[in-house]
């Protein structure tokens, strides 16, 4: 009966999400709010989440600072604003290639914002005082996110990230070096802090005999209150929710398993957030705690362990690629990540007004340690290009790898038979395709053309895409990712293809090749197909001086051909060596 219920419930919540983000309805707010810890600051630019006062319709909006002192007053913003007046709305444009992060999607299911709107110089923003406890709750928010970014960049995202569920654009690096490695785990079991934070409450009281009844009211009181304040993030969200029913259980002597307590932790999250499995970051975190809850073996490395290889299928989905170190690698680093990243935020917290020289020295040491694994995650051919592993596989393999964290003797090995069996049919399906494409890229200014031959063995791109890059000072400077990283090698990751035989440049112009370094810090490129003068442009020149070890140039006028695999390609212009531009454009024939 009362999974009939739950399941109804579920079905009429999923049916609702699923119209609201299809058939969006378009906000009319004359006025809208905006909180401070919404505010996201990277460079010159400021992403708000603006919130209409009649229809509560979210909208994200982007604005330019003008100078530096007007960054400085974004970032420091602790208080509500309100933007009045009309501003021009759009859709919040969705992915239009295979494989690409959709921002609308996301958007859309998660965050439950549908459009997005270029706030011009002149708009006025005018602060307001908290308005209500929700106001007075930002606020505080922010207050602490200000205090925590004071700290060195590398303690800071951490302490933003484990604390308060925030991860800013500054620690992408960090973030990349975990993917890359495939304990990017780690950021999702941010949610145990809360349970070693109330174990330190429950010892302290214990020895200061203050009764449990007390302690526990407490705790029900104040772990709501958190994780508001923490912003409903996903992890910390579940730890607390698993934390409140047990809290229920022992006050009413209620008898319930810890994966029953998972379990209604987990539809109750649905209930709220339809689409949170949909993300890598709600999959994983559930997924992990879900693994420490079924592991019956007993050893920190041992844990560790499975929990890499229960993630395994996941990152394959999402990041498409496998470092034969991850295992290792997570069984020497997961179980003590938490405890020395909370120990060292903790100390840096405290000590920060009192004495700056220790806590650098701590910078120092977490960038120490992410330095190793950075110079581990680019060893040589130790990354396995896997490629995106499907739905199905990606099932069987978690329920297979549930099932040898279960079994001993002769059921292990069928089990280890079974999984590696599924890893290899699905590797081989990814990187033996026997079907060739030609797939165009939308990658804003300018274009790309990927020719894939059967079985992914000689592929040949032409041009890369790019933008021309405007100086700025350094406060305007920010970290972007080229939509040639973004697109083009993301889609090769997920065909499963590393390298590639040639890139053909048709001209000199950034819209074609400015983003030919980019990919070829990705992707190892064997040949260079050009027209004959460009080799002797200084911006060409520029792009592949760091690569001229590896890569052969090739220069090619009309009437030449060069072969791609058994593909011959012909050469019908330049009639005559250039310096590169329009005019003298490699024009090819296949």
């Amino acid at each position: 009966m009362v999974s009939g219920l739950v399941l109804c419930l579920g079905g009429c919540r999923f049916w609702l999400a699923r119209r609201t983000y299809e058939q969006p309805v378009r906000p009319n707010n004359q006025v809208y709010k905006i909180q401070p810890d919404t505010i996201k600051v990277a460079g010159d630019q400021i992403q708000l989440m603006a919130q209409g006062q009649n229809d509560d319709q979210r909208v994200v909006c982007y604005y330019r600072c003008q100078s530096s002192a007007e960054k400085r007053r974004w970032q420091t913003t602790n208080q509500p604003l309100l933007l009045a007046g009309d501003i021009e709305l759009e859709r919040i444009q969705g992915a239009t290639n295979r494989n690409e992060f959709d921002y609308a999607r996301f958007m859309g299911q998660q965050k439950h914002c549908f459009y997005q709107a270029n706030i011009i110089d002149g708009t006025v923003f005018r602060r307001i005082p908290p308005q209500g406890w929700l106001d007075w709750f930002h606020q505080r928010r922010q207050q602490g996110l200000i205090y925590l970014r004071q700290l060195p960049p590398a303690l800071s995202f951490h302490a933003e990230a484990l604390l308060c569920g925030v991860r800013e654009s500054d620690g992408l690096a960090y973030q990349n070096v975990l993917g890359q490695l495939g304990i990017i785990h780690l950021l999702s079991l941010s949610g145990l802090h809360v349970f070693y934070f109330v174990t330190i409450i429950r010892r302290l009281a214990t020895l200061c005999r203050v009764p449990r009844e007390w302690v526990n009211v407490s705790l029900f009181c104040l772990l709501p209150l958190y994780a508001l304040f923490v912003g409903g993030g996903t992890s910390i969200t579940r730890a607390i929710g698993l934390i409140l029913l047990r809290l229920i259980c022992e006050v009413s002597h209620f008898q319930q398993s810890r994966l029953d307590s998972w379990s209604w932790v987990l539809l109750v999250n649905l209930l709220w957030q339809p689409y949170l499995l949909i993300s890598m970051g709600g999959l994983l975190s559930y997924l992990m705690a879900f693994g420490l809850i079924y592991q019956r073996r007993h050893g920190t490395f041992t844990t560790a362990f499975w929990l890499g290889l229960l993630s395994l299928p996941v990152c394959l989905r999402f990041n498409y690629r496998w470092h034969i170190l991850t295992i290792l690698i997570n069984g020497i680093v997961a179980p003590i990540f938490l405890p020395v990243m909370l120990g060292l935020i903790m100390v840096a917290i405290c000590l920060w007004p009192v004495s700056h020289m220790i806590v650098w020295l701590e910078e120092g040491l977490l960038t120490t340690l992410y330095k190793g694994l950075a110079w581990i995650a680019t060893f040589p051919y130790a990354t396995i290009t896997f490629g995106k592993i499907q739905l199905i596989p990606l099932f069987l393999i978690v329920i297979g790898t549930l099932w040898l964290m279960a079994s001993t003797g002769r059921r292990a090995k069928w089990g280890w038979g079974a999984v590696i069996s599924l890893y290899v049919i699905s590797f081989i399906g990814i990187h033996f395709n026997p079907v060739g494409r030609v797939i165009m890229f939308d990658i804003g200014q300018g274009d790309s053309l990927l020719i894939q031959q059967p079985f992914n063995r000689h592929n040949l791109l032409i041009d890369t895409g790019g933008r021309l890059a405007l100086p700025q000072e350094k406060w305007q400077r920010r970290r972007i990712v080229s939509r040639a990283e973004k697109v083009t090698v993301n889609y090769l990751y997920s065909c499963g293809i590393d390298h590639l035989e040639a890139i053909a440049l048709s001209h000199q112009d950034a819209d074609h090749i400015g983003d030919l370094n980019e990919i070829m810090q990705h992707i190892r490129v064997k040949r260079l197909i050009c027209a004959a003068g460009l080799p002797q442009n200084r911006q060409f020149q520029r792009q592949v001086r760091p690569h001229l070890t590896k890569v052969a140039i090739e220069p090619y006028l009309a009437d030449q051909h060069f072969m791609i695999g058994h593909q011959q390609i012909n050469v019908l212009a330049p009639v005559v060596a250039g310096p590169g531009g329009n005019a003298d454009s490699l024009v090819l024939q296949t």
